[in-house]
């Protein structure tokens, strides 16, 4: 079957099917164009195929976006090879680590992790006394499928690829989770709030997600060979 899925959906870079104990299947394409096809441990290959054939002009629209992406994408880094984004300035390497002090790249990593914390604590603590929302605590996190997060009892994390983002994108994602110390929710009246701090989120939200393409590749190149 996958040899048939190969054939079928070239643009892919890869093609796994997991069965797993969920009770509904799903299709996942990520940003680096693999494609999971996911159903329950006791689907059969004619359920697994029905399923997919019913999603086939679904799969091949975002296959076809994904590899537009993929391939301005590659473009804009080969442009830039040996240079970093760092708050949303392209910087050749070189220069970023004499700055940082440091040759290797897992401290390079660490020096610029603590300039973001340097820009995030201090706007935090501006936005949170103008919005008078109090938080308890602030961690960088490596997480790459969110920028922000609030938690139940008000700790905020923030991913370090907004090292990458321009300061009113970081102003923007600091603001988001402010707002949810209030609204545990994205709700309207969530968004209203967030919108009195920065009129243009919905903009920034937007240009925020374009941009977000290249930051995977741009923590490989800060990443230990």
């Amino acid at each position: 079957m996958l040899k048939t899925l190969q054939k079928s959906y070239a643009k892919a870079s890869s093609i796994s099917l997991e069965r797993k104990n969920i009770k509904y299947p799903r299709i996942v394409i990520k940003a680096d164009l693999s494609l999971f096809v996911r159903v329950p441990m006791g689907f059969s290959s004619t359920e697994v195929q029905q399923f997919i054939n019913t999603h086939h002009l679904w799969i091949q629209s975002h296959l076809d976006r994904l590899s537009k992406h993929t391939s301005s994408t590659h473009s804009l880094l080969q442009s830039h090879h040996n240079e970093i984004l760092i708050f949303g300035v392209w910087q050749h390497l070189d220069s970023v680590r004499i700055e940082s002090s440091t040759l290797f790249t897992p401290t390079l990593k660490k020096a610029l992790q603590q300039r973001l914390y340097d820009y995030i604590i201090p706007r935090a603590q501006e936005f949170s006394a103008r919005m008078n929302l109090a938080y308890k605590a602030i961690k960088i996190t490596n997480a790459t499928s969110r920028f922000g997060s609030c938690t139940y009892d008000n700790r905020l994390f923030f991913s370090f690829m907004l090292i990458f983002a321009p300061h009113s994108h970081i102003d923007y994602v600091i603001i988001h989770e402010l707002a949810h110390i209030r609204h545990k929710n994205h709700s309207f009246k969530f968004w209203n709030l967030v919108l009195q701090y920065c009129p243009n989120a919905k903009t920034i939200r937007k240009d925020l997600r374009e941009q977000a393409r290249i930051y995977p590749f741009l923590l490989e190149k800060l990443s230990p060979r």
